[in-house]
């Protein structure tokens, strides 16, 4: 299992680029690709955290034979609660009864969704069905590396100790979300700029505008998931929680890009558009308070 952080730049390589030669598609997204690959394995544990929260919130898990239900949803094939929290996260979901899949939704960002009636990774069954904890990696599936949170699912009317009667899983194919960045910076190729400092700004700021949706996805999630809560009452009280921490993450995706737009103007001797750029980005994400009834502004 390899580690999060692989790919990182060579030291000082972005500011060569930058401003000594042209930069390749590959060169700009390697310049922040470690930041990218944090937030995804963020975003994938509290995805994976908030899909187990919402198969509760639906009602008491239990399995009757072959079928998985959450209250008197039938989770097999589901197609109602996981493309919700595929589009809001911008990752693929699924559902295991046992180490089966039962279930599975994607968006274009983050890859093929994998066939139901297939099995789990034995890493991941071990970890998760075996040891009862949640898995946090990478897994090759299909010569293709992905970025996994998997959690266990445990059944109402069985003790914990008992063991899980299924899993839930967040993924990200890793490389399906840089063709897609790599895609994005070859079109900014065709904007009018004057030499290619110019155009390596553009493309770096494309990159950035990716984390930020990511943020504006964590705050969307956020906000779904605080209307769920209110209409759960005291059965919501732990979603708030996860809600929250959905927000702490997307703040934490803001500092990012910040971070990101200091350096490259760092690089590029522009020293008065960072602050302006980040008030933007902080005015198009909206902040949601946990404790607040939230008001259903868009669907996710």
């Amino acid at each position: 299992m390899g580690a999060l952080g692989h790919g990182q730049p060579r030291q000082g390589g972005l500011c060569s680029a930058l401003v000594a030669q042209p930069v390749s598609d590959n060169a700009v997204f390697d310049a922040v690709w470690s930041i990218v690959t944090r937030r995804v394995a963020e975003r994938t544990s509290a995805t994976v955290d908030l899909l187990g929260d919402v198969l509760h919130g639906l009602g008491p898990v239990q399995r009757r034979e072959h079928v998985l239900l959450a209250g008197e949803h039938v989770l097999n094939n589901d197609r109602q609660v996981l493309p919700r929290i595929a589009r809001a996260t911008g990752l693929g979901v699924c559902i295991y009864l046992g180490n089966r899949r039962i279930a599975s939704a994607s968006v274009l960002d983050a890859g093929a969704a994998p066939e139901t009636d297939g099995y789990a990774d034995a890493l991941i069954a071990e970890t998760v069905l075996r040891q009862h904890e949640t898995f946090r990696g990478e897994i090759e599936r299909e010569g293709r590396l992905h970025v996994i949170a998997c959690r266990p699912l445990f059944a109402a009317d069985k003790p914990e100790d008992y063991g899980p009667v299924g899993m839930v899983e967040a993924f990200l194919d890793q490389q399906a979300f840089r063709d897609i960045v790599t895609a994005t910076l070859r079109q900014a190729e065709g904007a009018d700029a004057d030499g290619d400092g110019e155009k390596n700004l553009a493309r770096m700021q494309t990159v950035m505008q990716f984390i930020d949706d990511v943020a504006r996805r964590l705050q969307l999630l956020a906000l779904n998931g605080n209307i769920i809560a209110a209409q759960a009452g005291d059965h919501g009280r732990a979603f708030r929680v996860v809600c929250r921490e959905l927000s702490n993450l997307a703040d934490q995706s803001k500092e990012a890009v910040s971070e990101v737009r200091k350096l490259t103007d760092a690089f590029t001797g522009n020293n008065g558009s960072a602050d302006g750029e980040d008030d933007n980005a902080a005015a198009d994400v909206q902040d949601t308070d946990p404790q607040a009834e939230p008001e259903p502004t868009r669907e996710a």
